[in-house]
């Protein structure tokens, strides 16, 4: 027990950038398998803590610690080899303790502030952060060099660099899990019960849930009801039939998108649009899917409803691999204060979406585990904390306090929906640039219309980021692709 206290002692000298004390030939591989033990149980504690009371068990996690500990020895090696002496156990203990101890200390309390600084939209300081983050095992690893060749200046520089490559460089790659995530929560049958019918009509600019009162003139939808909802099954089979199965050996892109709200074609315009541009500039043509409610699509498409949602994810995952390939769901529709989606196609009696239900729908056999949820409506913002995880990547288009703008019967795309999809993701193929573009668009769009700002929120993590980079680089990105409304894109069609 001594040897490894002592070695964790030495490893926080390190880190605190102060050279180890101990005499690094006592230290042998016993000692570095324990350590190992230290950092799950380091790990689970700190995953334990950000994670809540209702955690599900992520067995990725400890395949996580045991690379990043192979990749330490691996450095420690070449650390050894590059100074001419010292012993590669004894180095790989005091630096596998360094790592714990950097985990612990350094970035896991700057994690945490970086994102409450994002959170408040201190960018730059955040980022600034993040880079102190990131940069300060390299001056561990600096110190430590120093420590094995003190009289070499140029050969410590060169060790140390290499080092960092092998060591952190390389999860600029690696997707890393957590041991674990908060847990999905069944709904019970008595909650989507009790999930109240969110009015409809037409909003003047704010996508919010709107209310029906005034909407007894409108003219009654020319369809069979009964004969609808009797023809959903059929339908919603034969759009999944036409997913192609994933491609072996790389990381395909499955896109859900999901218009909710009949009583605007803004939305239906929307989801369209997304299914086009990702089919032909993302290569993601075979693998996405488009749920609606739009009287002009009830005979061709399946419906935007909770059931159907929670059924196409459910045989998606059976069509892709969980594991590798990502899944992206959008969500267009009104929101309203108490964090509801509205599900309308009148008369249908659909239930609405609460954070819960969505989450629940997102539990599939088996688990997706690669996910960006984008939530587009007012309001959606209360979605976020549900949904967010370490291997998923939440974006909503409005603060949880906060409406979004756009929709209404006059617009044929919502402000967020025109500078995340149809402005953001044809300038860039990364999702978090996108994000971020469409954010700096809506701000300046809102500021000009005078009106409150929506501030659209994002939840990520690092391992999502370098999964969708990982996917990004092998990407081969089609042309822009440009908006066109749904009806005339069928008209076109016709023609």
């Amino acid at each position: 027990m001594k040897p490894i206290l002592s070695t964790l002692l030495d490893g926080l000298r390190v880190v605190l950038l102060r050279s180890p004390r101990g005499n690094a030939i006592d230290v042998g591989p016993g000692v570095f398998i324990a350590l190992i033990a230290v950092y799950l149980c380091v790990a689970f504690g700190i995953a334990a803590f950000d994670a809540g009371t209702a955690v599900d068990f992520d067995p990725a996690g400890i395949t996580t610690v045991l690379a990043d500990a192979l990749l330490t020895l691996l450095a420690a090696w070449l650390l050894v080899r590059l100074a001419g002496h010292g012993a590669t156990w004894g180095a790989a203990g005091i630096l596998l303790a360094a790592t714990i101890m950097t985990a612990l200390v350094v970035h896991w309390p700057l994690d945490h502030i970086v994102s409450a600084l994002s959170a408040h939209d201190h960018v730059w300081l955040a980022l600034l952060l993040d880079l102190v983050s990131r940069l300060w095992w390299f001056l561990v690893l600096l110190v430590f060099a120093h420590w094995l060749a003190p009289r070499s200046l140029g050969r410590v520089v060169g060790a140390a660099v290499l080092a960092y490559a092998v060591s952190a460089a390389a999860w600029w790659w690696l997707p890393a899990s957590s041991l674990l995530t908060p847990s999905i929560v069944q709904s019970s049958d008595d909650d989507a019960d009790d999930t109240a019918q969110a009015p409809a009509s037409t909003p003047k600019t704010p996508d919010a849930a709107p209310d029906t009162s005034s909407d007894d003139d409108a003219a009654a939808p020319d369809f069979d009801a009964e004969k609808l909802m009797y023809d959903q099954p059929a339908l919603l089979e034969a759009a999944l039939s036409k997913l192609t199965p994933q491609t072996p050996g790389k990381a395909d892109l499955y896109v859900v998108a999901f218009a909710g709200d009949a009583g605007e074609d803004v939305f239906r315009n929307e989801a369209e649009y997304a299914e086009r541009l990702f089919s032909q500039r993302f290569d993601a043509a075979g693998h996405v899917l488009v749920l609606e409610n739009n009287a002009a699509t009830i005979a061709t498409r399946p419906l935007a409803t909770w059931t159907n949602l929670q059924r196409a994810l459910d045989a998606i995952a059976k069509k892709m691999d969980p594991a590798e390939d990502i899944l992206l769901v959008y969500l267009t529709t009104h929101g309203s204060h108490d964090h509801q989606l509205l599900v309308d196609l009148d008369p249908l009696p659909l239930n609405q979406i609460e954070p819960d239900d969505l989450v629940d729908a997102l539990k599939t056999s088996p688990r997706i585990r690669w996910k960006v949820l984008v939530v587009n409506a007012c309001y959606s913002g209360g979605f976020v904390d549900a949904l967010r995880d370490d291997s998923t990547m939440v974006i909503a288009s409005a603060r949880e306090d906060r409406t979004s703008f756009g929709c209404g019967a006059d617009s044929d795309v919502t402000y967020f929906g025109k500078a995340f999809l149809v402005e953001g993701l044809n300038q860039t193929t990364s999702i978090r640039d996108a994000f971020d573009l469409a954010k700096k668009s809506v701000d300046g769009w809102e500021t000009a219309d005078k009106e409150e700002h929506s501030e659209p929120q994002i939840a990520t993590s690092r391992s999502i980021e370098a999964k969708l980079a990982a996917w990004q680089r092998t990407l081969k990105a089609g042309a822009p692709v440009p908006f066109v409304p749904a009806a005339k894109t069928e008209s076109t069609e016709e023609e």
